[in-house]
């Protein structure tokens, strides 16, 4: 088989490996519905100055955001952490699978998992919440596949700095979710604002208001160039700092 099929085989392992442990599954699926319904539904129908969208609509785009981030940068980040501890990616590496295939197999996996969560949350949003289909698909699906580009990159470099599987989850959660507070996941920020100014910085403020923008009517191909390059550049840099310090053996304690 060339490299291609096997990262397809690689994609069922992955795929049965997370279904089983249910506490991925619930982190990944349940958390943004759950958010989503509680948050959303006392967020109330007004609209959002300056926006088309109302607030729970708006809710129903930030917690997919939200959801993606989870699959690629969390999970990804604590399960290669995990294995490595365990010495499952040492032994991986003196497989005859390419490098390429493995983790071409566990991205791909997660790309499973976030079309069934933008399935699910798109269509709760559409049926609880007056959501309109994005009114720019091409743009919807363009943002989201550069989402799971940059949050991947980025789950595979926060794995450079963890010193442990067991540390994981806090180091990985310490960094996300004051950024994603920050960012305008749970409630729309004004462009003006300190918080605002200080998530620009970063790639999930930029995530969310390039997919907020796929949803609203308008002009043009909806495409938010400026947003996607932020992310793109922070996929590259997290790309680079992943291959030359990615370690594949546990530290030696």
């Amino acid at each position: 088989m060339n490299d291609l099929q096997v990262a397809l085989h690689q994609v069922g392992y992955e795929q049965k490996s997370y279904w089983r442990n249910p506490m991925a599954a619930v982190f990944t699926f349940m958390f943004p519905v759950v958010f989503l319904l509680v948050v959303g539904t006392s967020a109330g129908s007004s609209k959002i100055p300056g926006s088309t969208l109302h607030y729970n609509q708006y809710l129903v785009v930030a917690m997919l955001v939200f959801g993606l981030i989870a699959a690629c940068y969390t999970n990804l980040g604590v399960t290669l952490c995990i294995r490595r501890d365990q010495g499952v990616l040492k032994r991986m590496r003196g497989t005859p699978i390419a490098t390429v295939s493995y983790f071409g197999g566990i991205i791909g996996s997660i790309l499973v998992n976030v079309v069934l969560l933008t399935v699910l949350v798109v269509a709760i949003g559409m049926v609880g919440y007056d959501l309109h289909f994005p009114f720019h698909p091409f743009a919807a699906v363009v943002t989201l596949l550069v989402g799971v580009v940059t949050f991947c990159a980025l789950g595979l470099a926060v794995t450079v700095i963890i010193s442990n599987g067991e540390a994981a989850p806090a180091v990985i959660n310490g960094i996300y979710f004051p950024v994603v507070f920050i960012s305008g996941v749970f409630y729309p920020i004004s462009d003006s604002s300190v918080l605002s100014k200080i998530a620009n910085y970063f790639p999930v403020r930029h995530m969310v208001k390039a997919l907020v923008g796929a949803f609203e009517p308008g002009p043009g191909s909806g495409l938010q160039g400026r947003d996607l390059l932020v992310m793109l550049l922070w996929a590259a840099g997290g790309l680079v700092f992943a291959v030359r310090r990615f370690r594949w053996e546990p530290r030696h304690r």
